[in-house]
């Protein structure tokens, strides 16, 4: 009985922690824009400040990822919907991950290379 029950344990203890890595990816959506909308979307580039100065996104608030969660706490950074700008998935997920203390919405995303 206690090796079934330690299992239980084991597998719950996996589930959990497995659902906190998949949980940001059921609110990121991808997203590919021609045209940006000031009014209906916010864009918040979440690269360093050398990658967004050398490959700049035109009306594109930079805020590094590493500044993201101590902004966030200090003030709403964005009322609109947000689009997160950043080099890769796994950047883009982290960023996701900050915002949604804050709000509780869908949050899309775009990589650049």
């Amino acid at each position: 009985m206690a090796i079934w029950g330690m299992a239980g344990a084991l597998m719950a203890a996996f589930t959990l922690g497995l659902w906190r890595v998949i949980y940001p990816y059921s609110y990121m959506k991808p997203i590919q824009l021609d045209r940006f909308d000031d009014d209906k979307y916010c864009l918040i580039d979440v690269r360093d400040y050398i990658l967004s100065h050398r490959t700049p996104y035109e009306k594109a608030k930079n805020i590094p990822l590493s500044y993201l969660g101590r902004q966030t706490k200090e003030n709403e950074v964005c009322d609109k919907e947000i689009i997160v700008l950043a080099e890769d998935r796994k950047a883009a997920r982290l960023a996701v991950k900050i915002l949604m203390k804050q709000r509780k919405q869908p949050i899309y995303y775009m990589t650049v290379s």
